[in-house]
């Protein structure tokens, strides 16, 4: 009968049980029979972020000629990403924002046609016919995360994160005041400025997004960021021109903020016509 030291070795060595305590002429199980299997683990996805970036607005094209801006009610992350190396291409649904063990989805955003985002690309939207795979992902979440967020990706039995660069998702969120000025008068075929001032008066960080729409002398918008840390101010200007425009015509100039909008108009000046007498 072969020894406890024996039967413990030969047990090492080929990984059965039963061994010890086992009669003579008794059959040892099978490998078959008794071998747990390692489930094999699914390799990391190869998933690139390119790209993400904190907005608490962005503009959108609200007409063909026209900018609106759609502020957020706490904050967006949007997050670029590239799975053109990942088999199959995961759905927008596989991914998912975490922050402090809270799950956020991604979000359809209100208007399908955001301009002047922080991130490359288009919307992430892989469909069987024709997937795409590379785009972003927004998520809409509170004002202020408590700990840096993650990006997840959730596989049939595993899950992956990356880790995201979002410093400004942990900050206090910005706040607003503004103004638009423009002069009241202008010669004809004059080259003048409209000027947007900012102030940030909330606790974090932020852009301050916006819009000029021109309705002369055709529809158009020009678009404007102004990055401003607490407590800081700032002014940018938008150049306009009453070329070609008739004496006398009022330019109208639409501003739009996350906070609000308004109106300017300018007066092109009527003509002087000067009188000579003659004697």
């Amino acid at each position: 009968m072969p020894s406890r030291r024996a039967c413990l070795a030969t047990l090492a060595a080929a990984g059965l049980a039963g061994c010890v305590g086992a009669s003579p002429g008794s059959t040892p199980d099978s490998p078959t029979d008794t071998a747990t299997a390692t489930p094999s683990t699914p390799s990391r996805p190869a998933v690139i972020i390119e790209a993400a970036a904190v907005q608490y607005s962005y503009r959108h094209i609200q007409n063909v000629d026209w900018n609106a801006i759609r502020p957020a009610d706490g904050q967006f992350v949007f997050v670029t990403v590239d799975v053109s190396g990942t088999e199959p291409i995961p759905s927008q649904d596989a991914f998912t924002l975490v922050a402090a063990d809270e799950l956020h989805d991604p979000v359809q955003i209100d208007h399908r046609y955001p301009v002047g985002l922080d991130v490359p690309g288009e919307p992430y939207a892989p469909e069987p016919t024709n997937p795409g795979p590379r785009g972003w992902l927004v998520f809409e979440v509170p004002p202020r995360l408590a700990t840096a967020p993650s990006l997840r990706l959730e596989g049939d039995t595993d899950s992956w994160e990356w880790e995201l660069d979002t410093e400004k998702a942990t900050t206090p969120p910005p706040a607003w005041e503004w103004t638009a000025s423009a002069p009241e008068t202008v010669p004809p075929d004059e080259t003048f400025d409209i000027t947007v001032t900012a102030e940030n008066v909330g606790d974090g960080p932020g852009t301050f997004r916006g819009a000029v729409n021109f309705s002369y002398p055709m529809y158009r918008p020009k678009g404007f960021d102004i990055l401003l840390e607490p407590g800081a101010s700032d002014e940018v200007t938008v150049s306009a021109s009453s070329r070609d425009a008739d004496p006398g015509t009022g330019l109208e100039y639409g501003v739009r903020t996350p906070t609000g909008q308004s109106t300017v108009v300018v007066a092109v000046e009527a003509e002087s016509h000067s009188t000579v007498t003659t004697n």
